[in-house]
């Protein structure tokens, strides 16, 4: 046989093992890079999430001083008025609470560290009881929420924040100087609950949300346990609200509003308010807030190649809706903000698994970075990284 028909023919028998390799290289390249894309992110992202859960020294004070120049740095001072202004001074009000609501939180936790952190927290609060920060709830109420106290009016997110914020630094501080304007607020929300037809204190006229009213009594159960004061009288049956009248019996999320003229639901049950009001409640009590967590990790939450978000939602509803300032722009449903504040929820009761899941978005999102003794979540701004240290360093103070 002639050398070159041979040689042809030797190459023909070889195709079908070019083929092959063809054949097995590209799904194995494929495979490994999907197998990449799948592990590599979410271990990038999710690395820190151990070192939050193990309150973690080293971590929690650079970014508690990420949190301290944002609070010295403060918000613009420039005039607005119109809803520009409203916008911008309850924004510097939520920034300075969270912020307060983190440092105090961090100087409990590390003791010996309260003297770096402790004059920060206190200034978030002057902040927040500064005439600025007092003028979105003013402006609607055509009153000042402390010039008021002996008046009838509700108040609720401004009072119910503030006084959340007072109580837990007379936790972290038993001669707090703010102890005096503590028990007055107290006294003041004790009574209006107890005259309101409905258990509810409004926000703002004719609006009344759940979640602020969370706020209120987290901050009365935590300044009743701190003080000896009783408000049995109130208490259990405002408790009671979020666990019963407030609550969806389909889904256990908290409806969003509702109708202070006749105590029934004005909005649709969602996550963003249900997430935070189990947050705001765990200061003073571990149960109801406990179940409210839960109904939103397992009938709102879920997860893409391990990054964890929340629904506004619960699955399997017919609700939609593009997203407000309560939760933030809504994509395909998922809310931000419902997202943030289960963070401190899965670590308040020990769902290690959620917490690292949701932890991956955080860090793809906030994309963290060190600045000197600093870390800081770069896309946050000033009320992300103030909401992100209160949630990863949150801790029951129910007994």
């Amino acid at each position: 046989m002639p050398r070159h028909v041979f040689t042809r023919r030797l190459a023909a028998l070889r195709l079908p093992e070019n083929y092959s390799r063809w054949w097995v290289r590209w799904p194995v390249a494929t495979f490994l890079i999907l197998g990449l894309a799948m592990t590599l992110p979410r271990a990038w992202c999710g690395r820190d999430a151990a070192r939050w859960l193990a309150n973690d020294e080293a971590l929690v004070l650079a970014h508690a001083r990420t949190v301290v120049a944002g609070v010295e740095a403060g918000v613009p001072a420039e005039p607005l008025s119109g809803p520009a202004g409203f916008f911008q001074n309850e924004w510097l009000f939520g920034t300075s609470q969270m912020a307060a609501l983190g440092l105090l939180q961090v100087c409990i936790q590390h003791p010996g560290r309260r003297d770096e952190f402790l004059p920060a927290a206190e200034h978030a609060i002057d902040q927040m009881l500064s005439e600025r920060a007092r003028a979105f709830d003013a402006a609607r109420w055509r009153e000042d929420p402390l010039a008021s106290l002996d008046g009838p009016r509700g108040h609720a997110a401004y009072l119910g924040y503030l006084n959340l914020a007072l109580s837990l630094h007379r936790r972290a501080v038993p001669d707090s100087r703010f102890a005096d304007l503590n028990d007055r607020i107290s006294a003041a929300l004790v009574r209006r609950l107890e005259a309101s037809r409905h258990g509810i204190l409004e926000t703002y006229p004719l609006e009344a949300y759940p979640v602020d009213n969370a706020a209120v009594l987290g901050s009365l159960l935590l300044h009743a346990r701190i003080t000896g004061v009783d408000y049995s009288a109130v208490a259990p049956a405002a408790l009671a609200r979020f666990s019963i009248a407030w609550v969806d019996p389909r889904s256990g999320l908290l409806f969003q509003a509702i109708n202070p003229r006749d105590g029934k639901p004005a909005g649709a049950a969602r996550a963003s308010g249900t997430a935070l009001a189990a947050f705001l409640l765990s200061y003073g009590e571990r149960t109801v807030s406990g179940a409210l967590f839960a109904a939103v990790r397992d009938r709102c939450a879920d997860s893409f190649w391990g990054f964890g978000y929340l629904n506004e939602y619960h699955i399997g509803s017919a609700a939609t809706g593009v997203g407000d300032i309560a939760a933030g722009p809504l994509i395909f449903g998922v809310s931000p903000t419902a997202t943030g504040f289960a963070l401190g929820g899965a670590r308040l009761f020990d769902d290690r698994r959620r917490f690292v899941s949701l932890y991956r978005t955080a860090h793809l999102a906030g994309t963290p970075s060190k600045r000197g003794d600093r870390r800081v979540f770069v896309t946050g701004g000033p009320l992300g990284n103030a909401i992100m240290l209160a949630m990863c360093t949150a801790r029951l103070e129910a007994p």
